[in-house]
């Protein structure tokens, strides 16, 4: 949907991407707290203090913890304050590259096998 100009998305396109991003952070939420808890047996409180524990284990650096936290704070906002979301900032968002997702994922594909 993103190689469409933000123009031409219809009103389903915007919150199709919207649901998709509550999707990925979700699953980074998951991951984090999963590997927080197994992998460092430490019991975070929540999605982003997991993602800090990973980062001062070496997990991740500081800038793909950065980037995975304001993911999973734009999920809250899409969830919960859906109606102040500026779906042009949501969009070009999403056009920028997801590198600290995918290395993130690639990591735990290389350590798990997953």
């Amino acid at each position: 949907m993103v190689s469409k100009p933000y123009e031409s998305l219809s009103k389903a396109e915007k919150y199709a991407i919207r649901y998709s991003l509550i999707i990925i952070a979700e699953t980074v939420s998951a991951l984090a707290l999963h590997i927080a808890r197994r992998a460092l047996g430490a019991v975070p409180q929540t999605p982003t203090h997991a993602l800090r524990l990973l980062r001062d284990s070496g997990f991740l650096s500081p800038r793909e913890c950065d980037e995975l936290e304001r993911l999973v704070k734009l999920r809250n906002l899409l969830a919960h304050r859906y109606w102040a979301v500026d779906d042009r900032r949501v969009y070009e968002s999403v056009k920028g590259d997801f590198e600290s997702l995918l290395n993130f994922l690639q990591r735990l594909e290389m350590l798990y096998g997953i």
